[in-house]
C-alpha cells in the first residue's frame, strides 16, 4: 500500500496513534474539564478568576502544574482567587477534585470557603492541603470519614474561624507530619488524639484560646516533634521544661505571650535533655531567666522580649545565643552587656531596647560584636557619645539608637565601612552640629531618622545636605529631620531621591520658597510606584517658608498626607489640587492664603483631617462628601468664610484682599519662574502616627 501525504487512507491508518498520544501534548479531557467547573465555581455568581485561561492544555493555565511524564495534574495553586466582592461564601464541590489521579498538592486558601459539599470524595486531598484563611467554622466540615486521607501528610487551617475543641477527626490522619491551626478560635485543652499522631513533626496551635494546663498533655507521645508553636493562647497553671524531656528531636519551641502560665525555676539537676535551636519565652511575665538555659549551648535563637526580668544580662547568655538575643521590653539595667571575657560573638541580631539601661556606649562594640546585622538599644538610658567604633560594624543593616541621652556630633558614625546599612534611628536624643559626613555614597539607606536632636545647619551650603545630592542616596524612602535647628532653604536636589515616599522637614526655621520641584519625585507622582512600607508624606510645617504653594505639588497624585501649615505662604488655592485623590489628610492652616475654597475639593473623598483655619479666605465653605465631617475648627480665623459649620450665614458681602498680579492663577506659574499658589489644605502636626510605628524595622 502506498502511504503518501495525499492519500486518503493516511488519516484512518494513524488515527488511533494520534488518538493515543492526544495527552501527550496537553492535559487529560476529564482534567481540564473538571478544572473549567471549579473556574465556574469559584466565579459564582459573577467573579472574574482564571480570565487568563485559553487553549487545550490546562498543564499550561495559571496555577496548575501538571506531572511532566503522565501530563496529569499533580498540582493545584488557586490561592487567593475567589473575588472579594463575592459576599457569599464558597462550597466547592470535593467531587471535581477527585478528578486529579494524580493529584498531591492542594492549596485553595483565601477563598471563603466554608465547607464542602460530597465530602465523600476528599480522599482526592492527597497528599498536601492548604485551607488558610477561609471562613471554616464548623469543624464537622473536616470530618471526611475515618481514613479519608490516608495519605494527608500536610494541612493548614490557619487563619479560619474554627471555634470549639480541636476536631478528633483531624487525628484520624496517622501520618500526618505538619499541623498548622494558628489563628482560630480553639479553646479549652488540646485534644489528647493529637498525642496518636507519632509522625508528627510540626505543629502550630499558636494564637488561638486555649487555656488548660500544658502539663496535661502528654507531649512525650509526640517522638517525632521538632517545631512546637503555642504562643498567644491564655495557657495555665505551671509549667517546667521537664514536660519535654524525652523529646529528643524537638529543636524549635515557641510559647511565648501566654501570660497566665507560670514557669517553674527548674533545678540544676533536672535539666531536660532537649537541644533547642530556637526558644521564645517572650511575654511571659518572667522575672528570673530559667536556670535551664544554662544548658543550652545550641541556640540560635533566643526570645526573652515583654517580660518582667531585672538586673543586667547575664555573660553566659550573651555566649550561649549565638545568632539572636531579643530582651527589648524588660527591666534590665546596668552598662551595655558584654560578653565574657570581652570573647567576639556571633550574634547577627541584638535587641535591647525599650529597657533601663545606662551608661556609654562600648568603644570596642566592632571587637565584641563583629557579625551584628541588626542592632537595637532605643528608649534606654545611654549617655555621652556614639563611639567611633560604630562605624566599623562592616555587617551592620539597621542601627536604632533613639530615645536616649546621646549627646555630641556624629561624623565618625557613617563610614565607608558601613556600605550596607539600611535603616538609621538616631532620633529623641541630644545630637548636634552637622547630622551626615561629606562625600559619602550609601546604595542601600532606605531610612534616615534624626529628629528631635539639636542638628544645625544651612540647607544649601552645609552638612548634612552635601551627602543627599544624587547618586548618594539612590534607595532612600524616608528622611525625618523635624525638631531640629535647621536653616536656610529648602534644597531643589532632595527632588533627585526619586523613592522618597517620607519627608519631613518640620519644627525647624527653614526660609524660602517651597521647591517646585517635587513632582519629579516619582513615589509622590506615581500610584504604580507602590507603597510596601510607608505612607507617603510631605510635612514642611512650622517653618519661616514663603511665597506661593508651586503647581507641581498638584502633580503628587500619589501624596497622602501634606502638612504646609504654620508657614508665612500666600496666594489663592485652586481645583487643581482635586487631583491630589489619595490625601487622607491636609493641612494648610496658620498661613496667609487668601481666595475661595473651590467646591470640587469635596471629590477629595479620603479626607479625614482638612485644615484652612487662620488664614484670610472667603466665600463659602463646600458642602458634600468628606467635608460634612469637619467642624468648625477647620474653618475659624478666616473673617470671610461662611455657611456650615460656621455659625456665620454667606449673603453677608465681606471685602476680600487685594490680588497681587503675580499671584493670579496656578496657571501662570507654568510660563514664568515665578512661585503660585495652589488650592491647599491639610492636617495639624499629626507629628506622625507613622514614626514609631511604619518605619519600624524587624528581624
Amino acid at each position: 500500500m502506498e502511504i503518501t501525504f495525499g492519500n486518503s487512507t493516511f488519516l484512518p491508518i494513524f488515527s488511533p496513534l494520534l488518538c493515543m498520544c492526544s495527552g501527550c501534548h496537553g492535559c487529560m479531557d476529564e482534567e481540564r474539564d473538571a478544572l473549567l467547573q471549579i473556574k465556574a465555581s469559584i466565579n459564582s455568581p459573577e467573579g472574574t478568576a482564571f480570565s487568563s485561561w485559553y487553549g487545550e492544555d490546562c498543564c499550561q493555565w495559571e496555577g496548575v502544574q501538571c506531572n511532566a511524564s503522565t501530563t496529569r495534574v499533580s498540582s493545584i495553586f488557586f490561592n487567593y482567587r475567589r473575588d472579594p466582592s463575592l459576599l457569599e461564601n464558597w462550597y466547592p464541590n470535593a467531587t471535581l477534585f477527585a478528578q486529579f489521579k494524580d493529584l498531591e498538592i492542594l492549596h485553595l486558601g483565601g477563598n471563603q470557603i466554608a465547607g464542602f459539599t460530597s465530602p465523600e470524595a476528599s480522599s482526592a486531598f492527597s497528599k498536601q492541603l492548604n485551607l488558610q484563611d477561609n471562613s471554616i467554622e464548623n469543624a464537622s466540615h473536616l470530618c471526611w470519614g475515618k481514613g479519608a486521607l490516608p495519605s494527608l501528610y500536610y494541612l493548614d487551617l490557619s487563619g479560619n474561624n474554627l471555634r470549639g475543641f480541636i476536631p478528633e477527626c483531624l487525628c484520624d490522619s496517622l501520618l500526618l507530619k505538619q499541623l498548622i491551626l494558628f489563628y482560630n478560635h480553639l479553646h479549652g485543652e488540646i485534644s489528647l488524639c493529637l498525642s496518636n499522631m507519632t509522625a508528627l513533626q510540626y505543629l502550630d496551635l499558636s494564637n488561638n484560646q486555649f487555656s488548660d494546663s500544658l502539663p496535661t498533655f502528654p507531649f512525650h507521645n509526640l517522638p517525632s516533634i521538632d517545631t512546637l508553636i503555642l504562643s498567644g493562647n491564655k495557657f495555665r497553671g505551671k509549667f517546667s521544661f521537664s514536660i519535654f524531656a524525652n523529646l529528643s528531636k524537638l529543636s524549635h519551641l515557641d510559647i511565648s505571650y501566654n501570660p497566665y502560665l507560670e514557669l517553674e525555676t527548674e533545678s540544676r539537676t533536672c535539666f531536660p535533655s532537649i537541644k533547642l535551636i530556637e526558644l521564645s519565652l517572650a511575654g511571659c511575665n518572667q522575672r528570673k531567666l530559667p536556670r535551664f538555659l544554662s544548658s543550652q549551648n545550641t541556640l540560635k535563637t533566643l526570645d526573652l522580649s515583654d517580660n518582667l526580668l531585672e538586673g543586667n544580662i547575664p555573660s553566659w547568655l550573651m555566649h550561649n545565643a549565638t545568632l539572636q538575643l531579643w530582651v527589648r521590653g524588660n527591666n534590665l539595667s546596668g552598662p551595655f552587656p558584654k560578653t565574657f571575657g570581652n570573647i567576639s560573638s556571633r550574634l547577627t541580631s541584638l535587641d535591647i531596647s525599650n529597657n533601663s539601661f545606662y551608661g556609654p556606649l562600648l568603644e570596642d562594640i566592632h571587637l565584641i560584636f563583629p557579625e551584628l546585622l541588626y542592632l537595637s538599644a532605643s528608649d534606654n538610658g545611654f549617655n555621652g557619645g556614639i563611639p567611633p567604633s560604630f562605624g566599623r560594624l562592616k555587617r551592620l543593616q539597621s542601627l536604632d539608637l533613639s530615645g536616649n541621652k546621646l549627646h555630641g556630633e556624629i561624623q565618625y558614625l557613617l563610614t565607608s565601612n558601613m556600605s550596607r546599612l539600611q535603616y538609621l534611628y538616631l532620633h529623641d536624643n541630644n545630637l548636634r552640629g552637622d547630622a551626615l559626613p561629606r562625600n559619602l555614597s550609601f546604595s542601600k539607606l532606605e531610612v534616615i531618622h534624626l529628629g528631635n536632636n539639636d542638628f544645625t545647619g544651612n540647607l544649601l551650603d552645609s552638612l548634612p545636605w552635601s551627602l543627599l545630592q544624587s547618586p548618594a542616596l539612590p534607595q532612600l524612602r524616608v528622611l525625618i529631620l523635624l525638631g531640629n535647628h535647621l536653616e536656610g532653604q529648602t534644597p531643589h536636589w532632595l527632588c533627585q531621591m526619586r523613592h522618597l515616599e517620607i519627608l519631613d522637614l518640620s519644627r525647624n526655621n527653614l526660609s524660602g520658597h517651597i521647591p517646585d520641584c517635587f513632582d519629579n519625585i516619582t513615589s509622590w507622582s506615581d500610584f504604580s510606584h507602590g507603597h510596601y512600607l510607608y505612607l507617603s508624606v510631605l510635612d514642611l510645617s512650622s517653618n519661616r517658608l514663603n511665597g506661593s504653594i508651586p503647581v507641581q505639588i498638584t502633580q503628587l497624585k500619589a501624596l497622602m498626607l501634606l502638612n504646609l501649615s504654620h508657614n508665612k505662604l500666600f496666594g489663592e488655592l485652586s481645583p487643581e489640587l482635586t487631583k491630589l485623590t489619595g490625601l487622607e489628610m491636609l493641612d494648610v492652616s496658620h498661613n496667609k492664603l487668601f481666595g475661595e475654597l473651590c467646591p470640587e475639593l469635596t471629590n477629595l473623598t479620603f479626607l479625614e483631617i482638612f485644615d484652612v483655619s487662620f488664614n484670610n479666605l472667603s466665600g463659602t465653605i463646600p458642602v458634600g462628601n468628606q467635608f460634612g465631617t469637619f467642624d468648625a475648627s477647620s474653618y475659624i480665623g478666616n473673617p470671610g468664610l461662611c455657611g456650615i459649620p460656621l455659625s456665620r450665614k454667606c449673603g453677608v458681602v465681606v471685602e476680600k484682599p487685594p490680588k497681587s498680579n503675580g499671584n493670579v492663577l496656578l496657571s501662570n506659574m507654568a510660563t514664568t519662574n515665578n512661585l503660585l499658589f495652589p488650592c491647599v489644605l491639610f492636617l495639624p502636626v499629626v507629628n506622625f502616627v507613622y514614626l514609631g510605628g511604619l518605619i519600624s524595622t524587624s528581624f
